[in-house]
């Protein structure tokens, strides 16, 4: 029975949304930015003074969106991106230096709020994201580390929310921040998991065709 209201409801979604889908104009494009990562949650603190580790790691992001333009002022935009997250060593006794790096393929699903105006329409948005891991580095003295275990967890999730500014219908500008909600370390089968996640602020340029 709980099935059946199920789909019923996903029915009855489907229906009331099925004219402004079908007015709905779709976009495919391409965005670029800069990262600015750094760790956050309850346990940073102490990982900055027993481990080194510090914030202020710069990267890039990247991929593909699809805008689903439901009207003049609402979108739907899944984007596809690669995005470079991690942070940066110091040891505390000043005889090294290094970078610890993870690398996710980010999809987030965001909701577009658009003042129409005739040239540049500002944008608030927000909406999830799921995260799965591609690489992991630990670099130090700039020379790579090998890793005989995993540091990062194989996934993240957490929210993205931000603002921008959209030139016409291809050119778009914004800042965005990835709060992230999954603590992201690997740890052995009985230790406690430390509570850092990602936080990154990034800016972007969308190019939509």
């Amino acid at each position: 029975m709980k099935k059946v209201w199920s789909i019923i409801l996903v029915v009855a979604i489907l229906i009331l949304l099925f004219p402004m889908v079908s007015e709905a104009g779709i976009q495919l494009g391409f965005r670029a930015g800069v990262n600015s990562a750094k760790f956050i949650g309850s346990d940073v603190n102490w990982l900055e003074e027993m481990e080194g580790l510090t914030s202020g790691k710069y990267g890039l992001v990247g991929g593909l969106f699809l805008a689903i333009n439901l009207g003049k002022s609402l979108t739907i935009e899944p984007e596809f991106l690669y995005t470079m997250k991690g942070t940066n060593i110091d040891d505390p006794l000043g005889e090294y230096s290094g970078k610890l790096f993870a690398d996710y393929l980010e999809i987030p699903v965001l909701l577009k709020l658009r003042l129409s105006l005739p040239i540049v329409q500002p944008v608030i948005f927000a909406g999830p994201s799921v995260g799965f891991k591609l690489r992991e580095k630990l670099q130090v003295d700039g020379q790579d580390i090998p890793l005989e275990e995993k540091i990062f967890q194989n996934n993240d999730y957490g929210a993205i929310f931000g603002a921008g500014l959209d030139f016409g219908q291809h050119l778009m500008i914004d800042v965005r921040y990835s709060l992230g909600l999954k603590k992201v370390f690997e740890v052995a089968e009985g230790y406690t998991t430390p509570d850092v996640k990602n936080g990154v602020w990034s800016a972007t340029v969308g190019i939509a065709f």
